[in-house]
């Protein structure tokens, strides 16, 4: 059986309940199973026609040049402007080819010496992620391809909209390509049952059963009036791990801090804060690690555009700055 972390639930929970959509097109991410770095709200990518984004990363460490690998992330929409396809680069391997150069002179001084010019070319890997939705556009399948295998999570849920099971499978694919994707075969590498004790409109406790059907861990939910999640406590039935996760809401509904706590391992304390413009777009994200200020994250704007063109982010420990343009294509 694998373990799956409380934060799948809540990312899933996060996605289907009314309080998550605003009038924002970005939503805070807090944590993201699959690695998707950026969510959108679906009523604003609809409204504004958005077919495609397509994000380009470059890395700027402090004291040196911009380093420009060609990293890439694309997101396909829906016409009701749910993210249905993503993908993204990630560098396989390198060869550095050199170029020669030969001395320079001018009016028979030599000016410049012989010197020896490294270009890089890299070779990529690519990552694949489609999602499917139910009638009531909750989310029920998500796959994966990262090389010759597919990894697939099934999901299902009760009659209060929460996820009730949630299955694991490694798949290969018959279909001519990815995206033409006809079931080979299926291994199926965990399962997980989930039951819910709903105490009142604010409070629900989520068990979580193992293979045998019996309780291996219990997470208490706990809501405001308005139906936001603002605290959740795991507890595993054995081995004294407890995680806390909190969330903060500013007075105009929007998400304005999450803290994550774990005694799994180390102590891990987790605090992310956001920020938003006078528009009510998001301005920035500061993300702390033990108290530790780790990255913040700056998003750019043209004129009252709700879409961000590019955003950076400061990594303030490894001294560097990621920059990310965004280019759009609308339906």
């Amino acid at each position: 059986m694998v373990v799956v972390n409380v934060k799948i639930f809540l990312v899933l929970l996060l996605l289907q309940c009314p309080f998550a959509l605003n009038a924002q097109l970005l939503i805070p991410v807090t944590d993201d199973p699959f690695g998707v770095p950026l969510r959108f709200n679906a009523d604003s990518v609809q409204k504004l026609k958005i077919h495609t984004i397509t994000s380009a990363f470059q890395y700027k460490p402090d004291g040196r040049i911009i380093d420009d690998k060609g990293l890439r992330e694309f997101y396909e929409f829906d016409l009701s402007g749910r993210v249905r396809f993503y993908w993204r680069t990630r560098i396989r391997g390198m060869e550095a080819k050199a170029i020669e150069h030969g001395a320079v002179y001018r009016r028979g001084r030599k000016i410049k010496s012989e010197w020896t010019e490294y270009k890089y070319e890299y070779a990529y890997d690519t990552t694949f992620i489609y999602t499917y939705y139910d009638s009531l556009s909750r989310v029920s399948t998500r796959r994966l391809c990262d090389g010759a295998y597919f990894h697939t999570w099934y999901y299902t849920y009760n009659e209060q909209g929460y996820i009730s099971t949630q299955i694991h499978c490694r798949e290969t694919n018959t279909g001519i390509s990815h995206r033409d994707f006809k079931l080979g075969v299926q291994t199926v590498i965990s399962q997980e049952d989930f039951r819910y004790e709903i105490y009142s409109s604010t409070q629900i406790k989520k068990l979580c059963l193992n293979d045998e059907g019996k309780i291996y861990k219990e997470t208490m939910l706990v809501l405001d009036k308005q139906g936001r999640l603002i605290d959740s406590r795991e507890a595993y039935a054995a081995g004294g791990i407890r995680i806390s996760i909190a969330y903060e809401y500013d007075d105009l509904g929007r998400m304005s801090m999450y803290t994550y706590s774990s005694n799994a391992g180390d102590q891990l304390d987790e605090i992310t804060q956001f920020k938003y413009d006078s528009l009510g777009r998001i301005e920035s994200v500061r993300r702390f690690k033990n108290t530790v200020l780790k990255d913040e994250f700056s998003y750019l704007y043209d004129g009252k555009s709700t879409m961000s063109y590019a955003y950076i982010n400061r990594r303030h420990i490894e001294l560097g700055i990621d920059i990310v343009k965004m280019q759009v294509e609308y339906y």
